[in-house]
């Protein structure tokens, strides 16, 4: 943030609606500098457009990128604002990291301590492994062995306790520290677990029925898992109202829901998916934006496996964002050329579609660069 002046002469930060509004003109100005460095161009050769001009067209990309984040982050902040205020027991039932007190949105980081079972967060977790501490900080004893781990949670799930469950039924659903697959008896212990409320378990469970095309029980157990909290469950919530499923297609409570569960656990892939779509098309209620649907979709694709005609819309996102800002270019800033990358998701997308033709677009770029 810049220095601005206040009323009363001093100097302050701008707020994040005046760098919005100071952004806004910046590019009205860049652009008005483009047009007039055109006109005074008696032609443009084609390569190259020249350097002051591609400058001129970088700035305004980087300036209406920022522009746009800042105003996604606003959005996104008010709807995660307003969410909770209409579901307040969230913030009660949700779990608390017993180090820095905040709720813990986002489970896939944070851990559960075997030897006490209690919960911490992945801000917290990260220095704690980093300095190779091998104590609890909460129980104060060693951190169990890998036998030793199976051990404790073999008589602690045995004894009813729903955390040890499910962490239990994980493994054995997935083959985990030695253990062979065991459906039956991952299902048996994450229903105990689930049974007895907790989140996590039911968050598990209602995967297992999905992955049973049991939707309609699939979409309970995830239910019960948003309410108190899993923001895991919520972002399955999202897909099924993207593909109403159970629930019917609602694509404003899709967009609502998936706004959330990306905001509280960062680069949740189905909530970025459900997001980088709208986006996309501009529906939802959201206006149309190529910046915010890669802005979502990138980590997302990056890190996981989502469907290949997602990888495709990303692709094509990228291609439309660099022949927007350089629509006469075949050479580009250092950078700020998204077609190599674009053809990447384009090839890896295509292996995975049987059906799948070569895009124009790709053919077009390929021939260009023989």
């Amino acid at each position: 943030m810049e220095q601005v002046e206040s009323d009363e002469g001093e100097e302050r930060e701008e707020t994040v609606e005046e760098k919005i509004e100071r952004l806004a003109v910046e590019i009205q100005d860049i652009q008005e500098q483009g047009e007039r460095l055109l006109r005074s161009l008696s032609a443009i050769t084609i390569p190259p457009v020249p350097e002051p001009l591609l400058k001129l067209r970088r700035a305004v990309k980087e300036k209406e990128t920022e522009r746009e984040l800042l105003l996604e982050d606003q959005r996104a902040s008010k709807v995660v604002e307003e969410y909770l205020k209409e579901n307040p027991s969230i913030l009660e039932k949700v779990d608390e990291c017993p180090i820095c007190l905040e709720p813990i949105f986002d489970v896939d980081k944070a851990s559960f301590f075997i030897c006490c079972g209690k919960p911490m967060c992945g801000s917290c977790k990260e220095p704690l492994l980093a300095a190779g501490n091998d104590i609890c900080p909460f129980c104060r004893g060693p951190f169990p062995s890998g036998g030793e781990e199976l051990s404790i949670l073999r008589t602690k799930a045995a004894q009813g306790k729903a955390w040890a469950q499910c962490i239990l039924g994980q493994k054995f659903y997935y083959g985990l520290t030695g253990l062979v697959e065991d459906d039956q008896k991952a299902e048996s212990l994450l229903r105990s677990a689930a049974d007895q409320g907790h989140a996590g378990a039911q968050y598990y469970l209602g995967q297992y029925e999905r992955q049973k095309d049991n939707v309609v029980e699939a979409c309970r157990q995830f239910e019960a898992a948003a309410s108190q909290g899993n923001m895991a469950a919520l972002s399955a919530l999202a897909m099924f109202y993207y593909q109403g499923d159970v629930v019917g297609q609602d694509d404003m409570e899709a967009v609502r829901i998936a706004t959330v569960s990306a905001r509280l656990q960062n680069a949740n892939p189905f909530a970025n998916e459900v997001l980088g779509h709208y986006f996309a098309l501009g529906e939802g209620g959201l206006e149309r934006s190529r910046v915010r649907s890669v802005h979502y979709w990138k980590p997302a694709i990056e890190e996981f496996d989502l469907h290949p005609e997602t990888t495709r819309r990303y692709a094509l996102a990228l291609i439309d964002i660099s022949s927007t800002y350089y629509p006469d270019c075949i050479m580009f800033p250092s950078g700020d050329n998204n077609w190599p990358q674009a053809l990447f998701w384009f090839r890896r997308a295509d292996a995975e579609l049987t059906d799948a033709e070569t895009d124009p677009f790709v053919e077009s770029y390929e021939s260009e660069i023989r």
